[in-house]
């Protein structure tokens, strides 16, 4: 397909905007060098983070118009909000997965008055401040988890988790996680306990915590689940606090900004639960039938691509950020093409994203797998 006209601003310094790209996509990674090294600390983390956030990318894209449309045959150009962790493009998505999740889950309830025993557990592990630096608390903690998961499994058999990162004020994790065993039930016995808001509520304990505990370094909290669907909203209600900037506290910024630092995903599923995402996403991109569209001679219209040009902060737009997609007409095109001139443009990307609903096997098996088993990044 013909591309759009020489001068527009992001096609015009292709090496120096490489750079410029390679600096964006590297400043977790930059972050994360220098704090191993001891340079930076808790409150640089965060202020860097906020600064990453708070500026809104757009991914600007075009394409020919429809010669059966008005104006056909002219570019058109379009602004896309992009998805950064922390904004409300990736709360929106998250929000969709997690959702997904509880719907397609098939729930499970317990009355432990009568039958004392119970297979699902809720399990939230710490981590010692003695033991490490905070930032290698965090590189270490995704191996460590996985050799705790391990070592139940030796002992309990398989079991499905659903998994989520938070953060204390001090820097250091701490996971939160809903295991459901599927080849052992643990005693559970009733616990009268004080919430943090100082009320007296239930609580069902398990006889096993010590066997659990052993496994982990440090301090960790243990108690069954009476209702599935009911402990998944529990979890629901950490990683939403952890998912959006302006709406998170304290403690929701220092986890949103550690992940970011440390790479790590918002949440993850296996078993039983990474089914339940599996299906929201084949409902999502199915492939069983194709789909296309006509035109009134009743002939399939030819798929019209749409090109990635670039990516460009929200401070050029001169727009409110809370639109996620707009069209850009040609006199506020070239009003911020002009300002974009002055700026350290961006690499151009050769994607094509089509218009047809038409999806290969293989290209939708691809999408589906990128998504199971995780939360945005």
């Amino acid at each position: 397909m013909e591309m759009p006209p020489a001068s527009f601003p992001f096609l015009l310094y292709p090496f120096r905007a490489l750079s410029v790209l390679w600096k964006m996509v590297t400043l977790a990674g930059y972050l994360r060098s220098i704090l191993e090294k001891g340079v930076y600390d808790i409150p640089d983390i965060v202020e860097n983070f906020v600064k990453w956030i708070i500026e809104a990318k757009y991914m600007v894209m075009c394409h020919l118009r429809e010669n059966w449309k008005t104006k056909g045959g002219e570019y058109e150009y379009v602004a896309v909000k992009c998805a950064k962790r922390g904004n409300d493009v990736y709360k929106n998505r998250v929000e969709l997965r997690l959702s997904g999740i509880k719907v397609r889950t098939e729930n499970v309830s317990f009355d432990y008055w009568k039958k004392p025993y119970s297979n699902l557990l809720f399990l939230t592990l710490t981590y010692d401040t003695k033991l490490c630096y905070f930032v290698d608390a965090w590189k270490n903690l995704g191996v460590e988890f996985n050799r705790f998961n391990a070592n139940l499994r030796k002992q309990y058999g398989a079991f499905s988790i659903f998994r989520t990162w938070e953060s204390y004020e001090n820097g250091f994790p701490h996971v939160h996680a809903i295991y459901l065993f599927k080849e052992h039930k643990f005693k559970v016995f009733p616990s009268y306990e004080r919430n943090k808001k100082g009320k007296v509520v239930l609580r069902w304990r398990i006889e096993a915590k010590d066997e659990i505990a052993k496994h982990w370094h440090s301090w960790v909290y243990i108690r069954a689940v009476d209702d599935l669907h009911g402990g998944i909203r529990y979890l629901e209600k950490y990683i939403i606090k952890c998912s959006e900037y302006d709406s998170s506290d304290e403690k929701g910024v220092m986890t949103l900004a550690m992940c970011w630092v440390f790479r790590k995903k918002a949440f993850y599923v296996s078993g039983q639960f990474r089914k339940a995402l599996s299906d929201l996403i084949t409902s999502l991109c199915s492939s069983k039938t194709r789909k296309i569209q006509l035109n009134l001679l009743n002939e399939e219209l030819k798929a019209n691509p749409w090109k990635v040009l670039g990516f460009i902060g929200a401070s050029l737009l001169d727009f409110d950020v809370e639109v996620w997609t707009f069209k850009l007409k040609m006199d506020r095109f070239r009003k911020f093409s002009a300002r974009a001139t002055s700026m350290p443009p961006i690499l151009p990307f050769n994607i094509c994203f089509t218009t047809t609903n038409a999806v290969s096997n293989s290209s939708s098996r691809s999408k589906k797998n990128s998504f199971l088993g995780t939360g945005p990044r």
